[in-house]
């Protein structure tokens, strides 16, 4: 009997998403399991974002993957440089990525991306029809990753 993980890798292919950074918790990569294979790649693409994000800044430090809210969540446990990051289905159709409502990181992108999909509280929205913006959505994930880092 194959193990989950193995299904998962031959269901979606998330073998090249993973292979590189490895989903430590079951319970994230559940998650992931139960996403269409549109919006995985979406999502994969955007945690190697992450992760590379913090493999090029020390500032950032180690990145720590856990469920928060039942979705996969991105936090800086031993620099504490930033602020969580989230990421969910939010439809067939469309992600998002979750900032913590107390912080002022989605104001801001609103502000610096008047073209992104923003509420200006603390999400941004991607239909997953469309290529996502590299360069402007990484400075995005950094602005969080960093967020506690920041000069006032």
């Amino acid at each position: 009997m194959k193990s989950r993980k193995e299904t998962i890798g031959k269901s979606f292919n998330i073998k090249k998403w993973i292979s590189q950074y490895p989903i430590a918790s079951d319970e994230v990569l559940e998650y992931y399991f139960n996403l269409s294979p549109a919006m995985l790649d979406k999502l994969m693409e955007i945690r190697v974002w992450i992760y590379e994000l913090s493999k090029s800044d020390n500032r950032i430090g180690m990145i720590q993957e856990c469920l928060k809210w039942g979705e996969p969540s991105f936090l800086t446990p031993i620099t504490k440089s930033g602020s969580t990051i989230r990421m969910a289905k939010v439809n067939d159709n469309t992600f998002a990525l979750y900032f913590n409502c107390k912080t002022t990181i989605a104001k801001e992108i609103a502000m610096e991306f008047p073209e992104f999909n923003c509420d200006g509280k603390r999400a941004l929205f991607f239909p997953i029809n469309q290529k996502l913006p590299k360069t402007k959505l990484t400075l995005c994930l950094k602005k969080a990753l960093l967020y506690h880092k920041r000069e006032l």
